[in-house]
């Protein structure tokens, strides 16, 4: 009897437990809002806390010069809502920016604003230190063109490494970061994080190869190339082979043959060949 009772008591607790959590309304998530309350969050951040000369991030108890008058400021708009990214450069380096379209090679720590580190990489020979940019977060596609690449280097022991690189620390708000979903155990839901970088090199990409590289394909000039899809097929440009769906690979639209499919417009209506499907 008394185990009958206490199953009883179990599945009327989980039944009216399951019942209560119906009942409850969620608060719809709030993208604007939530940008304006990232970016408090982040401003407060920065002006409590400094870089120490270990190229740590600490809280300010003694005067210290404050993040806050040391980062600049990227206003970006993604999305139809306004973000601000924070970024500070500690080395300029001598290479090239990359376009958010490009792959870079990178070393680099990620923390939440609470000082737990989720992820990091702090070898160039690692396999984890490549990346495509439009596969990223936004804040990554938006922050690392801040950087400039630096010189590869052969060591005496045949390995490799890079000098006079871009590093820096990106300060993200959680829109273009992970948003509401957070991610993993670390990264709790609407949770702005910062990221170290260091940028060893980077490669202009053409992910499709057909003859246009990722930044050329950003057709409508936003600086991403995921949202830009002439034909409308669901395929971006950037990962189409045949751009204008007209059944010509887009790298077999050079009708000049030299080696761009960009400058070749056979009905002269100013659009390329092979964005053109009745070319």
């Amino acid at each position: 009897m008394k185990l009958k009772y206490l199953l009883s008591l179990l599945i009327t607790i989980v039944l009216f437990s399951c019942k209560k959590d119906d009942d409850v309304d969620e608060i719809p998530h709030d993208p604007v809002a939530q940008a304006i309350i990232d970016d408090e969050i982040l401003i407060e951040f920065l002006q409590s806390h400094f870089l120490t000369e270990d190229k740590e991030i600490d809280t300010i108890l003694n005067n210290e010069t404050p993040l806050y008058s040391q980062v600049e400021v990227d206003a970006i708009l993604f999305n139809d809502i306004n973000y601000k990214l924070y970024y500070y450069t500690d080395t300029e380096g001598i290479g090239i920016n990359p376009f958010s379209s490009d792959s870079v090679q990178v070393i680099y720590k990620g923390f939440t604003l609470d000082s737990v580190k989720f992820d990091e990489n702090l070898s160039y020979t690692s396999p984890k230190s490549w990346f495509h940019l439009p596969q990223l977060i936004p804040g990554w596609q938006f922050g690392m063109p801040h950087y400039k690449s630096g010189e590869k280097i052969i060591y005496s022991d045949e390995s490799f490494g890079y000098e006079n690189t871009g590093s820096g620390i990106m300060f993200l708000p959680s829109g273009l970061a992970y948003g509401p979903n957070g991610s993993g155990f670390f990264i709790r839901p609407n949770e702005c994080i910062y990221f170290f970088v260091d940028l060893g090199t980077v490669v202009r990409a053409d992910a499709d190869n057909d003859n246009v590289l990722n930044s050329d394909e950003d057709i409508n000039g936003d600086g991403l190339v995921f949202n830009d899809d002439t034909d409308e097929d669901n395929i971006p440009d950037y990962l189409d082979v045949d751009d204008d769906n007209d059944g010509i690979l887009t790298k077999n639209e050079d009708a000049n043959e030299d080696g761009d499919p960009r400058n070749d417009d056979s009905d002269g209506d100013g659009v390329p060949d092979y964005l053109d499907s009745d070319s």
